[in-house]
């Protein structure tokens, strides 16, 4: 039974990673859509919220596909929100890639043994490489060239391509999968809301690419109206407009600070020498980014979704200073 076909009893909704940035923009929402009778949370913490049904699941255990398939079980789930991804700062990459790839194998795993209706999983803009050959609009079947030096980069490609298997494997499952450009807003942390937080943002003199980003209100409607969409495949969800890199910083209370390329990976790989790569705002896997641009066609998911961005990327870089 589909989303859109839950009849009387209303939707029953599984969440992995509720607790994370993604979890913490939909379960209120979840929370506040009459058509929602429960949320099943599947997680290492128990959020607040009176649909709540939480069973304690932690996705890098060896016994997670059995424990996600026991409770995906116990009752019809119309669709799985899966958000178990990290954004945040994270020292320990093993971890991080135990969560997300092997994480996801679990939850793909349960998925197909319940044959779950539907699927949702978020992933990033960034998945298409910031590359000087890019075209100027990137739609969904370009090819995720993603940042081979960057695991948090590499780990959503491979999710990428683990969901796409499953599609194939699960015909009569519909998969979302939501491409988001950089996330801006005063309750998220990603490694873009880190870097226009510093009071001065290093950039690369000469080059000062394009960038999207989107809201986190946006963020959020966008994860929301996946719930009931007549649609599957891979959609770009991007704010209104672009600006430049440079103007994204000063929008964000901050100061762009051009340095020639050979001083400026000086200066990151000395702050990482000394175990402050974070200070800096940007790791040196992610040069890329700062030195083209990579801007995505977002007309399918408002043709597709319904999804029409309300915030501008200027807003939603603003908004970062009242956080």
């Amino acid at each position: 039974m589909d989303a859109t076909h839950a009849g009387k009893r209303g939707l029953r909704v599984a969440v992995t990673g509720a607790s994370g940035d993604f979890g913490k923009l939909l379960m209120p929402l979840l929370e506040q859509d009459p058509a929602v009778a429960s949320v099943l949370v599947l997680d290492v913490a128990r959020p607040e919220g009176s649909k709540v049904d939480y069973h304690r699941v932690d996705l890098t255990r060896h016994d997670a596909e059995s424990e996600l398939t026991e409770a995906l079980s116990e009752q019809p789930v119309d669709v799985l929100y899966h958000l178990a991804f990290s954004y945040g700062a994270m020292r320990n990459g093993s971890l991080a890639h135990e969560l997300e790839v092997a994480g996801t194998i679990n939850v793909l795993a349960a998925a197909g043994r319940v044959k779950l209706p539907r699927l949702v999983v978020p992933s990033l803009t960034a998945v298409y490489g910031a590359r000087g050959q890019h075209p100027a609009l990137l739609r969904e079947e370009a090819q995720l060239w993603g940042c081979p030096q960057s695991r948090f980069v590499t780990d959503k490609v491979q999710v990428e391509g683990q969901v796409r298997a499953f599609r194939e494997r699960n015909p009569d499952t519909r998969v979302l999968v939501l491409r988001f450009a950089p996330v801006l807003g005063p309750s998220v942390d990603n490694p873009a809301s880190r870097m226009l937080k510093r009071s001065v943002v290093p950039t690369l003199l000469g080059f000062d690419p394009l960038w999207q980003a989107i809201h986190e209100e946006d963020a959020a409607r966008a994860l929301h109206l996946a719930l009931r969409a007549e649609a599957s495949g891979e959609f770009n969800i991007v704010g209104q407009g672009v600006l430049p890199l440079s103007g994204l910083i000063r929008q964000a209370g901050s100061r762009p600070l051009p340095l020639p390329g050979p001083l400026y990976r000086a200066a990151l790989h000395a702050l990482e020498a000394v175990g402050a790569a974070g200070a800096a705002g940007l790791p040196i896997a992610l040069l890329d980014y700062i030195h083209y641009s990579w801007v995505a066609d977002g007309e399918q998911a408002e043709s597709a979704l319904g999804f029409i961005p309300i915030h501008h990327a200027r807003d939603a870089a603003a908004a970062l200073r009242r956080s």
